[in-house]
């Protein structure tokens, strides 16, 4: 591999330096899919997946909670292209690579915004973008594979340490899973709150933190089409 990408929304950079992160300080780059979609503005497991479980298959982009794509991939970005040779591998997951040192840019493409970029390598067959509730047949289809992950994500903190915050955020993105997570926050002696007061708190916090996004709206809308399925 030649040249590795690295994805940011901080544009007219001539040089990419370290930066502290949970496996050290580096600067990380991959390759175009993964640079190009990680450079959203706030994504996580319980709102999107991506992946893929056969290496020779387009990447899958999942659409978790209708309408969180037009939010998290609307802020432009950067393709910044780098020299492959000033990265190692230390098997962080997801294809990237890292460098302990200052990278020069060799070239930088401009987006208005990431969505864009998505689109353009879906057209050329690297990803294939799934908007809710449509999903590839692996993935399933009442989001219950997020269980382990909502649970080994909570366990993995000290006692100390952890909060039912990553809980009732859960539950109201996605209300189905409610029962089965208040089993095991109850199981390790937490009592959540009832879905109305998570959503009542979420509402709130949106009002007082205008910038930060808690996709009010879209878990307001998932708990809509939560209650129509059960009819």
């Amino acid at each position: 591999m030649e040249y590795v990408y690295h994805g940011s929304k901080v544009h007219d950079l001539k040089e990419l330096t370290p930066h502290q992160s949970t496996h050290g300080n580096y600067v990380y780059a991959s390759n175009r899919v993964i640079a190009t979609v990680f450079a959203n503005s706030g994504s996580s497991d319980l709102t999107t997946y991506f992946g893929r479980n056969e290496k020779s298959k387009p990447w899958n982009l999942v659409e978790r909670v209708p309408g969180v794509f037009d939010k998290i991939f609307s802020n432009s970005f950067s393709l910044y292209t780098l020299d492959a040779s000033d990265f190692i591998d230390i098997h962080t997951g997801f294809d990237e690579l890292v460098s302990d040192h200052p990278v020069k840019v060799l070239n930088e493409e401009k987006y208005d915004n990431v969505f864009d970029a998505i689109i353009k390598l879906e057209d050329e067959e690297f990803i294939k973008i799934y908007r809710y509730p449509e999903r590839p047949e692996y993935l399933k289809e009442d989001d219950s594979d997020l269980l382990e992950k909502i649970k080994r994500s909570f366990l993995r903190r000290s006692e100390s340490e952890r909060s039912i915050y990553s809980l009732t955020r859960a539950i109201f993105l996605h209300p189905n899973l409610e029962d089965e997570i208040n089993e095991f926050a109850y199981g390790l002696g937490y009592e959540l709150p009832e879905y109305e007061e998570i959503k009542e708190f979420y509402i709130k916090r949106q009002e007082e933190f205008p910038n930060e996004e808690f996709f009010v709206d879209e878990a307001l809308e998932m708990k809509k089409l939560m209650k129509s399925k059960t009819r």
